[in-house]
């Protein structure tokens, strides 16, 4: 809008008319009339000029009002404007300007030529002035605006390249905490650079004494933590003792608590260590250490002293328990690691038998790992060894050329108490024998106990009882899954040879626990026998406990098979298949083996026969799956019959037709009854059946080639025989 410029003004007293009106002095009204007349056309004339004055000067007002108006807005754009505002420049930005003009200059000169352009469209010079004047405050007002910014921008990205400087100091000094040098260079620039803050942010000297230190307490805490984190609580704990002064009271407190822990778990994790490394042995038996804890109880029956209180001596000079010829002893303690000490020979049985195990693996590895041949070195000799060697290579060379020459083994060169000797240790070996006895947690933790390391700081006892649990779990854990490994590929062997045990290569044999020994001869005579019988109490065990076949291992589950009858073991093959989330067979192999449990425990309780008895291998439990046992066969039969998987209802079902079968005997006396019984056939117990029916089940069997049946098998079929009879 633009408002008409007034130069010169158009009303104007001047322009009235010179008109002057001649009044007689006689009294004439209508002169007087015209008198009045003519100063009421001259006041109107005044009050006329009067407002076109007034109109002028609104006019320019309002005209410089507006040129005003405009200069603002260019100043608030330029000020505030997220794209070409000054306060939109931050840091480096607002401080160096592509033309190399400080901002208030930038800035000021943009408005300045805005403001000039407004003022050249003004009409008149008094509208100009007037503009002028005002426009002069606005640009003084908006320069010191762009100076304003552009200090409190220096002094911002001051502080922040002060505070990236430190920063970097800090990291400095977490990569370089083992540079003492590196780390002081650091923590000085961190002070200079916390004294040049308060000087930015105009703080007092006390202020800046007090940051400085409290930044250079953190330089040292963290080259402390470094420590720490790369598991060095000695060296931090030598680096605060060093450096405390230069620290806050919290920072060496924190950090001192930081390393009084991980000293108290470094040292409780190295005394359970140490703990379980004397104790390995004895917790996890190699081969080799087997064999020679065998060759020990044949040398001096496990014992270091005589009767007599003196270090035991063979009659050949070979002391200890470990029986270590003297001449030979100090080869072993350094074949062993450690350093000779003759004392301890004859008197310590640890040392003796640790350089008795040196000296017995020297002999092992010398004869390629061949047990009968290193059993013999050790106790004739390494030379003796080699002449026997050599006896029985010349024996064959004689009878290559004389057939009438016998051959010779090379033990049949050796001394009969030598031969004796490997004879009786290698019975042993391939017996199992050999493992030490396995120490209980209460011994460890014992040990733990009497550690001076940890006598006086419950802290580290704890770390150490639990890093001793943890690694003493992990290898029961490893031990039971080797055992279960050798148990199961014995077992394998087994059913590929008909239940020959005594074909078992010996170091199948040898591989087996002792414990299962018995277990592994049993199960190879039932596989001989073609026995096919399944323990009622395992069978009741592993339905009620789904979720436990799906954690065993392979060779775990595998060992249970010389409990269950093959069609069991399968049957339960499959279940773990389902319950690990496999494929299992066609739907008719396939139980519905949470409705079956479901409904046939709803069923027994109704009959107050508990279906969750005690697991300890007792009658209730053997009866319970022995029950188990009858119905899933009855199902597996049943839907091979229907070709198809039953549903829950199916199920009920079932299970309700075989609760309502009774069983009814009678006991008769000379043709007459003298007394009955029913009830529930799943409900009855092997001693309700009559003689002469237990007698017709016994014959059965024994047809069978089954001398003397279980009371489960006797129930099975009975069951059976009642469910196949229409």
């Amino acid at each position: 809008m633009k408002v008409p410029g007034y130069d010169s003004f158009q009303a104007s007293p001047n322009a009235l008319p010179q008109t002057r009106l001649t009044v007689p002095d006689m009294l004439d009204v209508a002169g007087q009339q015209t008198q009045q007349m003519a100063r009421g056309m001259n006041a109107a004339g005044d009050a006329m000029a009067r407002i076109s004055l007034d109109v002028a000067q609104q006019a320019n007002q309002l005209r410089v009002d507006d040129a005003l108006n405009q200069a603002k807005e260019h100043a608030l754009r330029l000020t505030y404007d997220k794209s070409a505002g000054f306060t939109s420049l931050k840091g480096q930005a607002a401080l160096e300007r592509p033309d190399g003009k400080p901002l208030a200059d930038e800035y000021g000169d943009t408005l300045k030529q805005q403001v000039d352009k407004i003022s050249a469209t003004l009409g008149n010079d008094a509208q100009r002035q007037a503009f002028a004047l005002h426009s002069n405050n606005l640009l003084t007002s908006f320069r010191s605006q762009a100076i304003q910014h552009e200090a409190g921008e220096f002094k911002t990205y001051s502080l922040s390249v002060s505070e990236g400087v430190q920063s970097t100091a800090l990291r400095e000094i977490g990569l370089n905490w083992r540079d003492p040098e590196a780390v002081g260079a650091a923590v000085e620039r961190i002070k200079a650079e916390t004294y040049r803050q308060g000087q930015l942010l105009g703080k007092s000297a006390e202020w800046q004494e007090a940051q400085s230190r409290k930044m250079t307490s953190n330089g040292h805490k963290t080259a402390l933590l470094s420590a720490l984190e790369q598991n060095d609580p000695a060296y931090a704990e030598g680096y605060l003792n060093k450096f405390s002064k230069q620290m806050d009271a919290d920072d060496i407190l924190s950090v001192r608590g930081h390393i009084t822990k991980e000293m108290d778990a470094r040292v409780g994790t190295a005394a359970a260590g140490e703990v379980l490394r004397q104790m390995a042995p004895r917790i996890q038996t190699s081969d080799a250490e087997r064999a020679f804890n065998i060759a020990v109880g044949t040398e001096s029956g496990g014992k270091q002293f005589a009767k007599d209180g003196t270090p035991l001596t063979s009659p050949k000079g070979a002391i200890g328990i470990a029986q270590v010829m003297p001449a030979t002893a100090p080869e072993a303690a350094k074949l062993a690691g450690l350093e000779w000490d003759e004392n301890r020979y004859k008197t310590d049985p640890a040392y003796n038998k640790a350089i008795g195990l040196a000296y017995f693996q020297k002999q092992l590895q010398t004869n390629g790992g061949d047990l009968a041949k290193s059993y013999a070195a050790y106790n004739a000799g390494p030379g003796a060894l080699q002449e026997a060697i050599k006896k029985a290579d010349r024996s064959v060379s004689l009878n290559k050329n004389d057939p009438n020459v016998p051959v010779k083994q090379w033990i049949d060169f050796l001394p009969l108490e030598t031969r004796n000797y490997v004879a009786k240790n290698m019975k042993e070996y391939d017996a199992g024998q050999g493992q030490a006895a396995r120490p209980t947690f209460a011994e460890i933790d014992d040990k733990l106990r009497a550690d001076p390391r940890l006598a006086n700081s419950p802290s580290r006892y704890k770390t150490a009882r639990v890093e001793a649990e943890r690694m003493f779990e992990e290898q029961t854990k490893a031990i039971k899954q080797r055992e279960d490994e050798s148990v199961a590929a014995a077992m394998r062997a087994v059913v590929e040879n008909g239940g020959r045990y005594s074909d078992l290569p010996a170091s199948v044999r040898a591989a087996i626990p002792p414990k299962e020994i018995d277990n592994v001869i049993g199960f190879a005579q039932k596989i001989a026998k073609g026995d096919d019988t399944t323990s009622p109490w395992l069978y009741n065990k592993l339905t009620s406990n789904p979720g436990q076949l799906a954690s065993m291992s392979d060779d775990a589950f595998y060992a249970l098979r010389r409990e269950l009858s093959e069609a069991d073991f399968k049957h339960f093959s499959q279940e773990r298949a389902k319950a690990s989330g496999k494929s299992v067979t066609g739907a008719a192999g396939d139980l519905n083996t949470g409705a079956i449990k479901q409904t046939l425990d709803e069923r027994l309780r109704m009959l107050q026969i508990d279906p969750s008895p005690k697991d300890d291998g007792g009658s209730d439990a053997a009866r319970i799956g022995g029950i188990r046992r009858f119905v899933d066969q009855y199902f597996y039969a049943a839907q091979r019959e229907s070709g198809k998987k039953f549903s829950d209802a199916e199920v009920a079902q079932h299970i309700d037709t075989l609760f309502a079968k009774n069983h009814e005997f009678r006991t008769s006396l000379f043709g007459m009854t003298i007394s009955s019984k029913s009830g529930p056939m799943l409900g009855m117990k092997a001693g309700d059946l009559p003689g002469d029916v237990k007698d017709n089940l016994k014959a059965a069997f024994k047809r069978q080639g089954i001398d003397s049946p279980t009371d489960a098998q006797l129930m099975n079929a009975y069951w059976n025989m009642k469910v196949a009879r229409k």
